[in-house]
């Protein structure tokens, strides 16, 4: 390995002593070997860190924190050790493709003007394996960045150009949930391209402890902290959108909640009024958007048509 490595591999764990080992071998059986792998222990009370201590390549760089300080500071500290020219994400307890670093570093070396690239995964779920679908482009992946569920790009698989990162000075912002979307956001906002490889080079497993899976009794929490970031996102695109039209859409969006009358005649009142926009600020795909939002329309629309929920007081 080169003195200063070529890639900087950021992997925060928290009592994953079960799973941590995988995660770990799959990114030291990568084709592409000029990396650090920087491990950020977010202050485990398992064996996570005497399982990462067991393995000796000299590639890795182990960084306990005393205390437990959440995944966005893990990351944060990760992001200023790390040397590379490029930065790739990891998740303890998922799995990166032999090939992933490789034509990452390819794809990233040939197209200079692309900042952030991720690659197309696959769910891991009671034993199921599904490949998901995320869009190649800089366009649709703005676009989809709207919903808030990983379909713009899948966090774990992406690979950062580090001199953008350090321009920005972009760090994850310290969010209740959704710190990846939250990163994006404020890295389109700083001018940032985005790109997809359509290889599927990224496994991530879905189990009961996952914020993000409707098992965990934390979902509806979940759910709801995406609001305000998702009204964030659509001031951004639709600028003539008041704070309160936006949130009047975000919370219509938002999964599982039961909508009043009310909530319904603001959000579609605000999605014709945003339907009227069709410059695109940042390069976002508009017609990705208007077929999203047109999709919520239709479902207000059929709601209040239905005369099935109750307005509040």
């Amino acid at each position: 390995m080169a003195a200063q490595p070529f890639v900087s591999v950021v992997m925060p764990v928290y009592n994953r002593e079960a799973l941590v080992g995988r995660a770990i071998e799959s990114v030291l059986c990568q084709t592409f070997a000029d990396f650090e792998f920087l491990v950020i222990d977010d202050g485990s009370t398992d064996r996570t860190a005497q399982v990462v201590r067991e393995f000796s390549d000299a590639r890795i760089r182990f960084f306990p924190l005393p205390v437990n300080c959440g995944a966005t500071t893990a990351r944060n500290v990760g992001i200023r050790l790390a040397a590379g020219e490029f930065l790739a994400t990891m998740d303890s307890d998922d799995v990166s493709a032999p090939t992933r670093f490789e034509k990452q570093v390819a794809f990233l070396r040939a197209n200079p003007p692309i900042d952030i690239l991720s690659t197309r995964s696959a769910k891991i779920q009671a034993g199921q394996r599904l490949e998901t679908q995320h869009p190649p482009d800089d366009a649709s992946i703005k676009a989809r960045l709207l919903m808030l569920d990983g379909s713009s790009m899948f966090h774990g698989s992406v690979m950062f150009r580090a001199a953008f990162l350090k321009r920005t000075g972009l760090l994850y912002p310290h969010e209740k949930t959704d710190e990846d979307h939250a990163l994006w956001i404020e890295a389109m906002v700083r001018g940032a391209r985005f790109a997809g490889l359509q290889d599927c080079l990224y496994d991530y497993y879905r189990h009961e402890t996952n914020a993000t899976t409707d098992a965990n009794p934390g979902f509806a929490g979940h759910e709801s902290r995406k609001t305000p970031l998702r009204a964030r996102l659509l001031g951004h695109f639709y600028p003539a959108l008041t704070h309160e039209e936006a949130m009047a859409i975000a919370i219509l969006m938002e999964q599982g909640r039961q909508h009043t009358v009310i909530d319904l005649s603001l959000a579609l009142a605000a999605l014709r009024k945003a339907g009227q926009e069709t410059r695109s600020c940042f390069g976002e795909s508009k017609r990705e958007l208007a077929s999203i939002l047109k999709h919520h329309s239709e479902r207000a629309l059929r709601a209040l048509q239905g005369s099935a929920i109750p307005s509040k007081g």
